[in-house]
């Protein structure tokens, strides 16, 4: 348990270090390398990543997300989960608990934001707004930077 502790102290001080301008830190809260991939034209979705952390003596909740309206008209917080033999993204209705000194990564085949009803392509090198919103009542907004088109062709709704 201290070794680990260490390694999250050690983490974040480098990630501060490093990385001031990309990660944002109020009340324990950490997020890191929030994240898109350029859609095609015609795209109506797309998916969010980041690494979410938790450097607070308290554990909290994520319960939902936001993007302002000149983006995309829902915001959701998805999962993967394997049904079978398939893989289904699914919603997640009833938050994402992050305990002290934890890190829960938002990743494809993993936990991601879900943007539907995309107002235009999500272009590389553009950058928007993601609203954070927390069990507690509090939010907080951190930057997306959008990144090369994946090679499937972006995010597929489900």
């Amino acid at each position: 348990m201290i070794n680990r502790y260490w390694q999250c102290l050690v983490l974040a001080l480098g990630l501060q270090l490093a990385l001031p301008a990309g990660a944002k830190m109020e009340h324990g809260v950490m997020v890191h390398n929030a994240n898109a991939r350029a859609t095609f034209a015609m795209a109506t979705t797309a998916a969010v990543y980041l690494t979410l952390m938790n450097h607070g003596d308290t554990a909290f909740t994520l319960t939902g997300v936001s993007v302002p309206a000149d983006i995309a008209s829902e915001a959701q917080i998805h999962t993967t989960v394997m049904e079978g033999d398939m893989m289904r993204m699914r919603q997640v209705t009833d938050g994402i608990d992050v305990a002290p000194d934890n890190m829960v990564e938002f990743k494809p085949g993993g936990y991601h934001v879900m943007l539907m009803g995309l107002v235009n392509p999500l272009t590389k090198g553009n950058k928007f707004n993601l609203t954070l919103h927390f069990a507690d009542q509090q939010s907080k907004t951190v930057e997306v930077t959008v990144g090369e088109q994946g090679k499937q062709g972006g995010h597929h709704h489900h």
